[in-house]
């Protein structure tokens, strides 16, 4: 027993040794963004202003049993800015283009100064009937906006002949309403946008007044309305709407490929910078995230002092193992900063590489989360393993904590919109070569497929809405799929803890981590599957 453990000791002293080897950081080099000054609303602190959420609530477990800071993460879909535009805010007095800060006096602005119908917006004086030809009207109002440059479609306002607002003509307000446009354009507009339904009542007759349509530029143009056997691709050309021809088809569909593939390459820097932030030895698990609309922050010594004391000593997981407590290899306890980037790790020397975690943080909402996928007491013992042992429940817990913890990041932080791209990969090991799925059952450890080695690995990749990233069943719902694909490197066919509907499957984790995990998820709304 006592030489085990002086054995032990020794290996974990050499683990300790390989941190204070001095290192060259080669910090990325990220394409400019304009400068913009992060502003919390209602003095909201942390990543984001918590005034505009819905509903929030905490990455990890609660404050009172940790004694940690957990990472606030929105668990609905929350009131978020999807159109950004200095000429329709300077028109409605100043308004932020959301929920909650768009007021009736704002739309009487525009009444008030006879403001004309252009390419962002558009105006209606009652609401889109419910025959086929009103569905099909509203669908290509919607996708006219996102194929330009995105807009506004007020429903409530009347105009003149030379397309001036002149009169509010009040619409009724209701749920049914509102839910039947969000199906109605969820259902006809190929690939869908982002728009949010902004309901503007009127103080003085409760229950009337006007529904504001907010439609991003989309950078999945062109956007198709079904039409008969076949597909339509409107646009607008000032306050009119006309139809792409099949050259201008042909080049939308050619720029989409472009930023595609612009994304995947944006996803392949900022791997690259944070794998060489990882020290060499054991395998790391690495996310990234790129949003398809770039956000913009400014990085300053107020951002910095804030970003630092909302995460040191916090957790951007989930749950912690409850072998190894909440502060080992659960918590930030560094914070800096690279080009254009926060750098955040569990090391506590300034010249040392990470221990077992590390995210770096992009100032246009993208961003990298790793982990080690073992617990820091078994990393530097590669000589006592025939292969690197990848805990299943922890790589599935360190993807959905990245997922979330990149997600909030982008938008909340960044600002960033539109869909995201997410990928997994895995740094390589020195020796052994060999890496082995494995799970903790009632009966010891289960070895998962087969051994398998770093070469044998492609980047798992998939898409997904920033809202529904910021989700906690919509994290879990793309951990799955991106886990299956991790899991089939090893000869695993899938996961089987989380599924692509969204779901924990408790019965199939292990006694150490269940109930964790199943309170977690009763927490934040993920569904529980027997």
């Amino acid at each position: 027993m006592y030489v085990k453990l002086e054995l032990h000791l020794i290996i974990w002293a050499r683990h300790v040794v390989r941190q204070l080897r001095p290192r060259v950081d080669r910090p990325v080099q990220v394409t400019s963004q304009v400068p913009r000054r992060f502003r919390t609303k209602g003095g909201g602190t942390g990543w984001r202003a918590t005034a505009s959420v819905q509903s929030c609530g905490i990455v990890g477990e609660p404050a009172a049993s940790t004694g940690l800071r957990a990472r606030p993460f929105c668990s609905t879909v929350h009131e978020m800015t999807v159109l950004r535009s200095p000429r329709l805010q300077t028109l409605l007095g100043g308004a932020t283009l959301t929920a909650g800060a768009l007021q009736y006096r704002h739309l009487e602005l525009l009444v008030a100064g006879q403001v004309g119908e252009a390419e962002d917006l558009d105006y209606k004086r009652e609401l889109y009937g419910h025959g086929d030809r009103d569905r099909r009207s509203l669908c290509t109002d919607v996708a006219a906006l996102a194929s330009t440059r995105g807009g506004l479609l007020v429903l409530g306002i009347d105009e003149d002949a030379q397309g001036r607002a002149v009169t509010m003509t009040d619409v009724g307000l209701s749920d049914a309403a509102a839910t039947r446009m969000h199906q109605v354009i969820a259902s006809g507009v190929h690939p869908l946008p982002m728009f949010e339904i902004i309901p503007v009542e009127n103080p003085a007759h409760p229950g009337m007044g006007c529904y504001v349509i907010a439609v991003a530029a989309g950078t999945r143009q062109p956007y198709a309305v079904a039409v008969n056997d076949g597909y339509r691709y409107p646009r607008r050309i000032g306050s009119t709407i006309a139809y792409l021809t099949e050259p201008e088809i042909e080049t939308a569909y050619r720029r989409r490929d472009v930023v595609r593939r612009d994304q995947i390459s944006r996803a392949e820097e900022i791997e690259t910078a944070t794998a060489r932030r990882i020290p060499a030895g054991s395998p790391w698990v690495l996310v990234s995230l790129v949003p398809e609309q770039p956000g913009e922050i400014r990085i300053d010594d107020a951002l910095f002092a804030q970003v630092r004391q909302a995460s040191e000593g916090s957790s951007p997981f989930i749950i912690s193992h409850p072998k190894t407590g909440p502060g080992l290899d659960w918590s930030w306890t560094r914070v800096t900063l690279g080009q254009r980037r926060f750098i955040l790790d569990d090391q506590i020397r300034s010249i040392a590489d990470p221990l077992s975690m590390v995210a770096e943080l992009y100032d246009d909402g993208s961003g990298t989360f790793a982990r080690c996928p073992m617990f820091r007491a078994d990393n530097g013992m590669q000589n006592e393993m025939d292969a690197w042992p990848f805990l299943d429940e922890l790589v599935i817990v360190i993807i959905v904590s990245g997922l979330l913890f990149l997600a909030d990041h982008a938008r909340n932080l960044a600002q960033a919109a539109g869909m995201a791209t997410v990928r997994v990969t895995m740094t390589p090991s020195i020796d052994p070569p060999d890496w082995q799925l494995i799970h903790f059952g009632g009966y010891g450890r289960i070895d998962l497929g087969n051994p398998a080695r770093h070469e044998s690995f492609q980047p798992a990749v998939a898409a997904a809405p920033l809202d529904v990233l910021c989700t906690a069943s919509g994290a879990v719902s793309t951990a799955a799929l991106l886990a299956n694909e991790v899991f089939q490197g090893f000869g695993q066919p899938e996961n089987l803890q989380i599924s692509q509907q969204g779901q924990i499957q408790p019965k199939r984790w292990s006694t150490d981590w269940r109930s964790l995990i199943t309170e977690w998820a009763k927490e934040y709304g993920v569904g529980l599957a027997d």
